[in-house]
């Protein structure tokens, strides 16, 4: 399967087999770009898929940016709940925080995984979001210092059982 299947395929998965509502762009060929409005009034929810030669990188991130990279000390319950979340899940993608100050999900799908396992394929995409739509209000809170990593990390626990 090569890159413009590939964008098909994955529109195809995002228009028959996705359970979130939300607005898409097409930010040049290779680039799609969607928003999802969450539970707040001041941020949403973004997603990029990014097609490259082999593969395309699905990036999700809250916006505007919640977090900024001057406190050392929020800095570590960020990076805390960042590490408690990526050992809780069970996903083919990861949560980091980037240089601009964002908790990001990365999941990249090669372009053979699309084709031979798409229902696969659309509920990794649809994990990303069901993670933001579980944490969303407790990350906002954590990013922007009103929570800590404890705080967080009591509310991953009773929300899905805590690490077994």
């Amino acid at each position: 399967m090569g890159k413009i299947m590939a964008i098909k395929q994955v529109e195809n998965i995002l228009k028959r087999d996705f359970k979130y509502l939300y607005k898409k762009q097409r930010l040049d060929q290779e680039t799609i770009h969607l928003t999802f409005t969450m539970d707040s009034k001041t941020h949403d929810l973004q997603t990029t898929f990014k097609f490259s030669e082999r593969w395309c990188d699905v990036l999700c991130f809250i916006s505007p940016t919640i977090f900024t990279l001057n406190s050392h000390d929020s800095y570590w319950e960020v990076l805390q709940v960042v590490n408690y979340i990526n050992w809780n899940i069970k996903s083919w993608g990861r949560f980091y925080i980037d240089s601009y100050g964002d908790m990001a999900y990365s999941l990249r799908l090669n372009y053979h995984v699309i084709e031979k396992m798409p229902h696969e394929s659309a509920k990794e995409i649809e994990a990303a979001i069901d993670y933001y739509s579980d944490l969303f209000v407790p990350l906002l809170n954590v990013c922007q210092g009103k929570d800590s990593f404890e705080d967080t990390k009591q509310f991953i626990n009773d929300m899905w059982g805590g690490v077994e």
